[in-house]
């Protein structure tokens, strides 16, 4: 496999001299290929060149919201970004998985948490920016399928690309541009989805979704949560340990 870190989407001051080879087999030798001429933008493949192997078609949604992203600055002048108005915070001491268990309901605008009761039905969600700047867009506990992406602004004249539309778990949002994806609530669970440039994730560029929460509590290794809580607690407490940024 030959992979090309673009310029236009990376900062790497050594972008032409990182290097790696995966291979299958026995026998491990040197890759003879050489590169090929490609356009350089922060842009995923075309979708035309990612048809999937295992045809899926996606249903009519019972769900779905659009996520309008802007950035702006907090009481402190830091930047903070938003999905529709909400800066992810994740409260640290009260993970939402031990909230689940516990019985909590109580989630909050400013915990950044959407909830979808219902199960096996489909998910869209709209994302769009007026802001100049690319994202890839990453959602936890499934692949999602790409129904539509492009610049500018979404409306209903788009089309949405429903029979065997591509599957990712990563996609990108386009600069000035929109990104409509689907999902199946198959998996119960809290799955993260956020912009997966750290420093954005890290100034609250994520929103989270409590998939089925009346099956999770059941789901959850309660023991292995509460010791790794304790575990988190004692470390922040000895070190000091101030959660400035989202948390996540």
């Amino acid at each position: 496999m030959r992979a090309i870190p673009q310029v236009a989407c990376s900062d790497n001051d050594s972008a032409d001299n990182i290097k790696g080879i995966v291979y299958y087999g026995s026998t491990a030798s040197t890759p003879t290929t050489t590169a090929y001429s490609y356009t350089d933008s922060c842009d995923d493949e075309d979708v035309s060149d990612l048809v999937p192997y295992v045809s899926k078609t996606v249903s009519t949604e019972y769900w779905d919201e659009d996520e309008t992203v802007t950035v702006g600055k907090n009481s402190n002048s830091l930047f903070r970004w938003y999905m529709n108005g909400t800066s992810m915070v994740v409260e640290w001491n009260d993970p939402t998985l031990l909230q689940v268990y516990n019985g909590d309901t109580d989630f909050t605008n400013t915990s950044g948490v959407i909830e979808l009761p219902e199960a096996d039905e489909w998910a869209y969600v709209i994302i769009e920016t007026q802001v100049a700047v690319p994202h890839p867009i990453h959602l936890h506990g499934h692949d999602f399928f790409v129904l539509a992406q492009g610049t500018g602004t979404y409306n209903s004249s788009v089309s949405l690309s429903l029979s065997n539309p591509p599957r990712r778990d990563t996609a990108m949002l386009p600069a000035s541009g929109y990104l409509v994806l689907a999902f199946e609530t198959n998996n119960p669970g809290a799955w993260l989805m956020h912009c997966h440039i750290g420093w954005h994730t890290a100034e609250g560029f994520a929103i989270q979704f409590v998939e089925r929460y009346s099956e999770i509590s059941a789901l959850i290794d309660y023991d292995t949560l509460n010791s790794t809580c304790a575990a988190w607690e004692t470390y922040t407490t000895a070190n000091s340990v101030t959660e400035d940024d989202s948390g996540i």
